[in-house]
């Protein structure tokens, strides 16, 4: 049956950088943020600094505030009006106190207050009309149609919002009590191009239109409550808010979020400013965000990971690893250790190029797999005991070398410099086996078939020599390498590993028959589907678990593809399809890019294609380990199924990928809150932000996850045919 392609079309991709003392910016003293075309204007008390492409150049100006309007851009320079222009700054008027605000009505006449008066220009001089309160802080112009029949509003911070009227100029009080202001503390107003005044408080954000009806901050879908400190709207009608909680925009009428972490170096934001182009610049205590967009299709975000893998998650052989970094969020101070998972992510990163070679033909992809999958076979060379295959090596040129468990760390018989990790676990075979099969369909030449043939008949010759066990060099069975079926079915200790080790070891022997054509790999997994049933043991492998623990869910979606590839029974394909269709039902909540994939790519039914490249355009280009920060949010559900098993709550439905914490297949992405401790206040049996799996901990900003998260899903998409672009 011919599947459906989807082709996702290109999409706005973000990116940010931060802005702060490095780049010789005093970021406590930082006023005001404006645009000039593409050049960013900060006015830092002292002086006002020009900021593009990375580069700063300071003027002497004591500018206190900044506005950009109908492309201009206006600065408070003490008790005068300036105009900037490509970094020269031009006085247009003085007045008796500083400057305020200004505002462009919709019928181009410019507004403006002080701290003492409203002023209207007229043939080029501004003209007092009213003195205002001391407290105020915003000013926004509707019109100026006839005399006194003008609708100018302005927000102050303890009177509330008031609008000008009458012959005797006068303010108005629009007091929650009477009218559905939400406060009198008013930070920010704006009018929209349909006459509509839009106000944000210290209690939120509501709309007015301008007679008595209120749009209330309750009725907006997810708009969090709190304080908007800002707000700027774009030429074309999308509009950017700064709150106490990050920056809110509403944009072809959906509300997104940029929040503390990937985007922001502190969620409180008290300026934003937006460019031409749709550059975001917000001011937060420590820095400035400077968010970027641009165009991307989901191949082209592909040859980004794929460059970033090789760059900066590749160590010494080949292995894939995650990266962890000296300086916060920056990738370039970073180093690469090994870990207790080498070869599982070197199969999935190894698996990714061999898709990605049969795509494109690149010859880089089938380096890049050619380089993983010799790594991987060193693992199993480097113990010097048939079959038994290591964690993870490393060199004495690697600043961890020589620490860890030394029980389990041993020095190579052959070379002193370099010394592997046993202890290996089930999980590191899976991404052996993965990896081995796919390779020697997709990319390996003669000889190279004929040695992975040899390793992975040695492997599970190893397995069924131990009693289906891997058994380290000390003579003990590792702790998690099991797959024997009196242990499997018949010791309760091993209830939640059941279905799934069985789906494993039936996995392993199907991939070595494949790989070497002897059947007694065959026979031998026939004796256990008959004679210990390990297929119903797979016809529903997942344990449902509250969606707390999610190493089995890689490791599942992992061993599945091999299986159904590779059995040609149609009887045997249906039953372990009833496992698989099983466990992607649950999962299916997540979005996630490898579940979605992998089950399409097995079966011929709906696997929610648009959900994976939604999830895979969402991924945040640079994958660092942000904190997280989504309790604040009225978009969220609860979860409260963990309790039972001793768990805090966490989130019901996933919020988006750029949203969560990063992780890798086998961590948790229903956490809400994480590394946010600082600026909320978090209830553990509320909010569940800490790690008692992979995955939930570690949101610092000072680690990277692998690119494998992005690259194989896509690539598998691709060959596939899921996936057009």
């Amino acid at each position: 049956m011919k599947k459906n392609k989807l082709y996702f079309g290109e999409f706005k991709q973000y990116d940010k950088k931060f802005i702060t003392s490095d780049n010789g910016i005093d970021i406590e003293n930082v006023k005001d943020l404006a645009f000039d075309g593409e050049v960013l204007y900060i006015a830092q008390g002292d002086c006002l600094i020009e900021y593009a492409d990375g580069n700063t150049k300071k003027h002497a100006a004591k500018v206190s505030k900044l506005f950009s309007r109908k492309g201009k851009l206006y600065a408070a320079v003490g008790n005068a009006l300036a105009e900037i222009k490509k970094g020269k700054i031009k006085k247009i008027a003085e007045f008796n106190s500083p400057v305020v605000d200004i505002s462009v009505a919709l019928d181009k006449s410019l507004w403006l207050i002080t701290k003492e008066d409203l002023y209207l220009s007229e043939n080029d001089e501004f003209v007092r009309v009213v003195d205002v309160p001391e407290d105020t802080t915003c000013l926004a112009a509707r019109d100026n149609k006839t005399k006194y029949g003008e609708t100018v509003y302005i927000g102050t911070k303890d009177q509330g919002l008031m609008s000008m009227k009458g012959k005797r100029r006068h303010w108005a009080e629009l007091l929650p009590d009477v009218t559905g202001a939400l406060s009198q503390s008013i930070n920010c107003i704006a009018v929209d191009a349909l006459g509509h005044l839009w106000v944000g408080s210290d209690n939120g954000l509501n709309i007015y239109d301008g007679r008595n009806y209120w749009f209330n901050g309750n009725d907006f879908y997810s708009v969090p409550d709190g304080s908007f400190n800002d707000m700027f709207f774009a030429a074309n009608g999308n509009k950017y808010f700064a709150t106490n909680t990050g920056i809110i925009t509403l944009i072809e009428g959906k509300i997104s979020y940029f929040s503390y972490g990937a985007w922001l170096m502190h969620p409180t934001v008290t300026k934003i400013t937006v460019s031409d182009n749709g550059t975001i610049a917000a001011l937060t205590p420590r820095g400035i965000s400077l968010i970027t967009s641009k165009y991307m299709t989901l191949e082209e975000k592909a040859n980004h990971f794929d460059e970033f893998a090789v760059k900066y998650t590749t160590r010494n052989e080949g292995y894939q690893v995650d990266r962890i970094l000296r300086k916060y969020g920056d990738l370039e101070s970073g180093w690469l250790p090994n870990s207790d998972n080498d070869g599982l992510f070197t199969g999935l990163y190894c698996a990714s190029q061999c898709f990605r070679y049969k795509v494109t033909g690149d010859e880089k992809a089938k380096a890049n797999a050619k380089r993983a999958v010799e790594a991987m076979i060193k693992l199993t060379e480097v113990t010097g005991k048939p079959g038994f295959t290591a964690r993870a090596t490393r060199h004495s040129y690697e600043e961890d070398f020589g620490t860890g468990n030394r029980e389990e760390w041993h020095i190579c018989e052959n070379d002193p410099d370099c010394e592997w990790l046993g202890e290996t676990s089930s999980d590191e075979m899976t991404g052996h086996y993965f990896a081995y099969g796919i390779y020697f369909d997709l990319v390996a030449d003669k000889k190279e078939k004929k040695k992975i043939a040899e390793v992975v008949k040695t492997i599970t010759d190893h397995i069924l020599e131990n009693n289906f066990h891997l058994c380290d060099v000390d003579g003990v069975p590792t702790t998690w390498a099991n797959w024997e079926p009196d242990l499997l079915n018949n010791d309760d200790r091993w209830f939640y590993e059941r279905g799934t080790n069985s789906l494993e070891v039936l996995s392993f022997l199907k991939t070595t028959y494949h790989v070497t054509g002897e059947e007694k790999y065959n026979e031998v997994f026939d004796m256990l589907i008959k004679k210990h049933h390990y297929a119903m043991n797979c016809i529903q492998y997942k344990v449902e678990d509250a969606h707390i623990a999610h190493i089995d869910d890689q490791l599942d979606f992992t061993n599945i593809y091999p299986l159904l590839v590779y059995t040609d029974n149609e009887a045997q394909k249906e039953i372990f399809k009833m496992g698989l269709t099983h466990h992607w039902d649950y999962q299916r909540v997540e979005r996630s890019p490898m579940c979605n994939i992998v089950y399409g790519s097995l079966t011929n039914n709906s696997c929610d294609i648009e959900n994976a490249a939604k999830s895979l355009s969402e991924i945040n280009l640079d994958l660092v380990c942000w904190p997280i920060y989504n309790s604040y949010r009225k978009d969220i559900v609860w979860d409260t199924e963990q309790e039972a098993m001793g768990v805090p709550p966490q989130l019901k439905y996933p919020v988006e990928y750029s949203s969560r914490p990063i992780c890798n297949y086998d961590g948790n992405q229903f956490v809400c809150d994480s590394g946010a401790e600082e600026f909320v206040y978090i209830n553990s049996k509320i909010v569940n932000r800490t790690a008692t799996l992979p995955g939930s901990s570690g949101a610092n900003g000072m680690r990277t996850v692998m690119p494998y998260v992005y690259l194989l899903p896509y690539w598998m998409g691709r060959y596939h045919g899921l996936l057009g672009d």
